[in-house]
């Protein structure tokens, strides 16, 4: 069975994003904590075959959608409130550093119904929450983004019609570098991995062979396992939007490289036939590494936020994590 890459661990996926792994990969799945309706790209990229979407069985009825109801009244009622006076409290802001997404749960419950009696816990509803303000977060750092970006477009454009592209001195694009939000694997690192693993647990797995696009979440798995070794060379890909159709030769060659990472302790040998890339086009960079010996199960059971990961061999599979980022992405 033809193994599907898996995106972890956000669940929203931008343009940019889709275009990074459609770069590398003819498929990838994604994990959803709900089956809402998708972005237009994502939901472009399901019906040209390119992306594959799973949701975990829910049950019914499911109160995730109140849940969030609640978050996000709460939420405006205490729009611009000073964070540290609120920090002791009994009731403490979701996202406001070390609170648990149970306890976040149980303040909203609290806001809603005073005195109501506490909930039975449920690990998976709890992920599912709080992946769901994390996309709902990501969504909207990535719309601002974009806006930013058209903001200093404009800009741009009037400068140059005010100044001539002639005389335009290159300090003045020096003082105006490109807009970019901060990685969101990089925020609440630990508790995405974990409420995504919780996720997937309830689906069909994730397999062993991961892509992500945020160094944040790499450096992260790296540090706790330093076991961790990256594989072959670093591979340079030309960027490109998904498309419908069969998949290229060299990515053929490249998911049978993968799967001999994840089924052998020896290394093969890099795929040999890549495309070539203009180096004033843009490209991806794809960073592979491997932990030997132990398979995706045995290495998020035992992830622990405040510890390194248990590496001990289990098994005969290997974890296999790609990293795809763009030029200026780059460490």
């Amino acid at each position: 069975m033809k193994q599907i890459p898996v995106y972890f661990p956000m669940t929203y996926l931008p343009a940019d994003g889709l275009n990074r792994l459609a770069a590398c990969f003819e498929n990838t799945r994604v994990y959803r904590p709900a089956d809402s309706p998708l972005p237009d790209n994502m939901q472009a990229a399901v019906q040209q075959g390119c992306l594959e979407i799973e949701t975990p069985p829910l049950s019914e009825p499911d109160p995730l959608d109140s849940l969030l109801e609640a978050y996000y009244a709460w939420a405006a009622e205490n729009k611009g409130v000073d964070l540290a006076s609120v920090k002791g409290r009994k009731t403490v802001v979701p996202f406001y550093g070390d609170a648990t997404v149970s306890g976040i749960r149980q303040n909203i419950r609290e806001m809603g119904d005073q005195g109501a009696p506490a909930e039975t816990a449920d690990p998976l509803l709890d992920a599912r929450l709080f992946l769901s303000m994390a996309q709902e977060l990501d969504r909207q750092d990535k719309a601002l983004e974009e806006s930013l970006d058209a903001v200093r477009a404009k800009e741009d454009s009037m400068l140059v019609e005010l100044l001539g592209d002639a005389e335009r001195h290159r300090d003045v694009a020096a003082t105006m570098p490109g807009m970019r939000v901060a990685d969101p694997g990089g925020y609440m690192t630990g508790s995405r991995l974990k409420a995504w693993w919780q996720l997937t647990c309830a689906g069909s797995g994730p397999g062993n062979l991961l892509v992500t696009d945020s160094p944040a979440v790499r450096d992260y798995l790296v540090e706790r396992c330093p076991e961790f070794q990256k594989a072959g060379p670093e591979l340079v890909l030309p960027l490109r939007q998904p498309s419908a159709g069969p998949p290229a030769a060299w990515q053929v060659q490249l998911l049978d490289y993968l799967a001999a990472l994840m089924s052998t302790q020896a290394e093969p040998n890099p795929p040999m036939d890549m495309p070539a890339v203009d180096p004033a086009a843009p490209a991806v960079h794809l960073s592979i590494y491997r932990l030997a010996g132990i398979d995706a199960t045995a290495f998020f059971s035992g992830l622990d936020a405040s510890k390194r990961a248990d590496a001990a061999p289990v098994g005969k599979d290997n974890l296999v994590i790609c990293l795809i980022v763009t030029a200026g992405d780059q460490d």
